[in-house]
């Protein structure tokens, strides 16, 4: 629904009554939720569904949660009433491929170190008796929840493809199925979706500067958090992680497939949702996994 300035200068000073707006930029692609900008500093996001109501109070908890053990800088609730969530503007642009190349080698030798370092302390840190209920991640993460995306793939996604494209989905499902503890997982915190629109990037000091969006988080398998840098950036970017991470072989196997499967799985949700974005979500990617080892 598409309402007047008016109307959204009246919904912040609900929140705000204080605040003096200057400016607003209004952001209403999300499916759960409108964004507001507010005088360049505020975040102002309005839940649209009663699901998103719920998802938006539990991001807010995490975000109290995690602040603590994070070191990199990570948005913090100024307010948090019914349907509505405030938190201050972190600076920085989206994270992408083209900004690791352009770094120095040092530069990249930092970057890498804050991206180790993140996993290292969110996967780290500990989820038994914090004296709340942790939700699960919204990623799918378990052997039941693949084998239901596989058989929907099949079903929809494979009718459309090339043979070759259906070998391929048949190898990757196939050897990542057919191994009864293949995603067998120690628990732990997770973001759930690292991508570069959450990852936000300074480009005068070329470092990152903080992350957002924790949407997906919650306990799950590591290795998505891993894949989800893999499938974005490549194991020639990501391996430089390594030393600043100490689940990175471990995790290895597995965080491959998720940066393999996550491409056709987002082409089956926009052919179940319509929504024609979706299939467009992976194009610019990496496509770099090293052979397996």
């Amino acid at each position: 629904m598409i309402y007047s300035e008016n109307y959204w200068q009246e919904q912040i000073h609900r929140i705000m009554p204080e605040l003096e707006i200057k400016d607003v930029d209004l952001f209403q692609e999300g499916l759960v939720n409108d964004v507001l900008i507010v005088n360049r500093k505020w975040v102002v996001r309005f839940t649209k569904t009663d699901y998103g109501k719920e998802m938006m109070a539990l991001e807010a908890r995490l975000m109290r949660f995690l602040n603590p053990m994070i070191s990199i800088n990570l948005p913090y609730p100024a307010k948090h009433e019914d349907r509505i969530l405030v938190y201050e503007l972190l600076a920085g642009e989206d994270f992408v491929r083209h900004d690791w190349h352009k770094a120095t080698d040092a530069q990249q030798v930092e970057i890498a170190k804050q991206l180790g370092t993140l996993l290292q302390e969110l996967h780290d840190i500990p989820i038994q008796d914090p004296g709340w209920e942790i939700p699960l991640t919204l990623a799918p993460v378990t052997r039941e929840t693949w084998l239901d995306i596989f058989e929907r793939v099949q079903e929809k996604v494979c009718p459309i493809l090339l043979p070759h494209q259906v070998q391929w989905l048949s190898n990757l499902f196939g050897s990542a199925l057919d191994q009864k503890d293949f995603f067998d997982f120690e628990p732990a915190m997770i973001h759930g979706d690292l991508g570069p629109y959450h990852l936000l990037y300074d480009r005068d000091t070329q470092s990152l500067n903080g992350v957002i969006d924790f949407a997906m988080a919650g306990i799950g398998d590591p290795a998505a958090d891993l894949g989800s840098l893999i499938s974005y950036y490549g194991e020639t970017l990501v391996s430089k992680l390594r030393p600043y991470y100490s689940h990175y072989d471990a995790l290895l196997q597995r965080a491959r497939f998720y940066a393999e499967a996550a491409e056709v799985h987002w082409v089956l949700l926009g052919m179940e949702s319509g929504e024609d974005y979706w299939f467009t979500s992976h194009l610019g990617e990496a496509k770099d996994i090293f052979p397996q080892s």
